[in-house]
């Protein structure tokens, strides 16, 4: 692996105070002071750096932005600029280009290398007269085949890190940086910074993890989305809801935006911020069934999700009209699902029913259709069969060898089978999703399988089973008590009373447990301990140990 050679500016040689360049002079005007602030409003670091535009666009080190939730700079005008995002930063070189809010005077970039033994200038930052500190380039390094690393020496004063090193016609070369392993001065190619362009994936390095000012968001609306996407995905919502506001007020005119904070603002419970959202998304945006749409998933998913916490303007029916509204609009299946959706949620269940069933000959035919159905279905009581038959609809649709995707559907179709009494079908489905599932199952599904295959009579499965929900839930006293009663079933009655007495053993309250143990000591031929196992399955209240008592005694 090749080694990174970093770019530096060297300045070499001792400052010469005699008269400079008046272009070098100029780039006073674009030097300023940065400050970063932790979260709780402590200061981070204080450093400097230099606009390199007239639009905000502004580079300095990247060790003051590490760790970062705000920062600021102040002009050489002692204009105060909030930091608004980052377009990007490398840590290899220490260097970052960002972006403040407000207009700025920015410094002529250097596109081509200067040459060794050429002057340049350290210019420092002030509100007043600047200080001008010259040398000369002692050394030239390259790397990414265009860009400048020069190296050179100087006394410099305290605090101008990160001020600006200019050549003689006023061009920036890069920013004042040390370096940590010797007492060299260098910069950084000021042109390798202002190439850096903010990308759709870039919030998701893990450098930009470490700071809570959120990345620029590209130019092309496309990747900006995916941007925005990627940044709700991160677990930071300080930096998510900033980049929110980003994402608005670079593009107003986009529904993604204003939905994504409706949705922040819905989670936390303002729910008429996120109302002026969406009413503002409505207006704005172009595609406005999109919005309608969105709002209507909105109010859905807080009726659904956030029951408890009424909102007066917000209901069911609200939502039920918002997605109407969409596809009168605009007639999109999709539109008409939420419709379905709504109407089940409102336990209108024959007319979600005949509506999936009509969204089934759409463009967005799909398995889940066919089981909502088979839900509405359940709802009015409908036959075991006609359940069935849309699952196995649902089911149709899938190519083979199945995936994951169908798993849902055959355990639906398993409970089923199995309320109708066809067993062995209903094994055979659960069988289906062990194998879609392997490696995800619980405890839970291997009791359910054993369930069935009990009344099956697939009794060493059944045994397999139990025995894998013990060993997944060892505490689980249902498990214990159903091997034991399993196995007393096949005759193992030995093993039966192990597994009742690791049952009371887990709960001596738990009468069944008692029981199970009352009969497998009367079937291993302790009668005695036995009754008085049952006994005491009595004492707490177990209906079924009288009649074992008097049939023993």
């Amino acid at each position: 692996m090749k080694k990174i050679i970093t770019i530096f500016c060297l300045l070499i040689g001792a400052a010469q105070m005699h008269a400079q360049p008046s272009a070098v002079k100029n780039v006073a005007k674009s030097v300023f002071t940065l400050t970063t602030f932790k979260a709780d409003g402590s200061i981070l670091a204080s450093s400097h750096g230099v606009f390199i535009d007239n639009n905000g666009t502004a580079m300095s080190d990247w060790a003051s932005f590490d760790g970062a939730a705000t920062a600021v700079v102040v002009d050489a005008n002692g204009k105060r600029m909030e930091v608004e995002s980052i377009d990007g930063a490398s840590e290899i070189y220490d260097v970052v280009k960002f972006r403040v809010n407000g207009k700025t005077t920015g410094a002529t970039v250097a596109t081509t290398a200067n040459a060794v033994g050429s002057p340049l200038y350290l210019v420092s930052y002030s509100t007043k007269k600047p200080e001008i500190r010259e040398s000369t380039i002692s050394k030239v390094e390259h790397f990414m085949e265009k860009y400048a690393y020069y190296i050179f020496d100087m006394e410099i004063p305290e605090n101008t890190l990160s001020c600006a090193v200019v050549n003689a016609s006023g061009q920036l070369l890069g920013i004042l940086q040390s370096s940590k392993y010797s007492t060299d001065l260098h910069c950084t190619s000021a042109n390798y910074v202002a190439d850096m362009q903010s990308e759709s994936l870039t919030g998701s390095d893990p450098i930009f993890r470490r700071t809570n000012i959120p990345i620029t968001l590209p130019a092309d609306k496309d990747q900006a989305v995916i941007a925005l996407m990627l940044a709700g995905q991160t677990g930071d919502s300080l930096k998510y809801v900033k980049t929110i506001d980003h994402f608005i007020g670079k593009f107003p005119d986009l529904l993604d935006g204003y939905s994504a904070r409706a949705h922040v603002k819905r989670n936390q419970g303002d729910f008429a911020a996120a109302t002026s959202d969406m009413e503002t998304a409505i207006k704005k945006v172009t595609a406005k069934d999109e919005a309608h749409f969105a709002y209507a998933q909105l109010i859905y998913q807080k009726e659904i999700y956030q029951a408890n916490m009424p909102y007066a303007e917000w209901s069911i029916d609200k939502a039920l009209d918002e997605t109407r509204q969409a596809y009168a609009i605009n007639p999109q299946p999709i539109y008409r699902h939420l419709e379905a959706q709504i109407l089940f949620t409102k336990k209108e269940y024959q007319q979600a029913h005949d509506l999936f069933i009509d969204l089934t000959h759409s463009e967005i035919r799909n398995p889940e259709l066919f089981y909502e159905a088979a839900q509405c279905k359940t709802m009015m009581e409908a036959p075991v069969e006609e359940r069935i038959v849309l699952l196995d609809s649902a089911l149709n649709l899938f190519a083979k060898p199945y995936s994951t995707e169908a798993a849902p559907y055959f355990i639906a179709r398993a409970g089923l089978l199995e309320q109708k009494g066809e067993y062995r079908r209903a094994v055979a489905d659960y069988n289906q999703y062990d194998t879609l599932m392997v490696g995800r199952l619980n405890a839970e599904f291997f009791y359910m399988r054993e369930q069935c295959e009990v009344k099956a009579r697939q009794f060493q499965q059944a045994l397999n089973d139990i025995e894998t929900a013990c060993r997944i839930d060892p505490k689980e006293t249902l498990y214990w008590a159903e091997k034991a009663s399993l196995l007393l079933r096949v005759n193992r009655k030995e093993e039966a009373l192990t597994a009742a007495n690791q049952c009371v053993t887990l709960d001596p309250l738990y009468s069944e447990g008692h029981l199970l143990q009352g009969l497998a000591l009367v079937q291993t031929g302790k009668k005695k301990e036995g009754i008085a196992a049952m006994e005491k399955a009595k004492s707490l209240g177990n209906e079924q140990a009288q009649s074992l008592i008097d049939k023993y005694k």
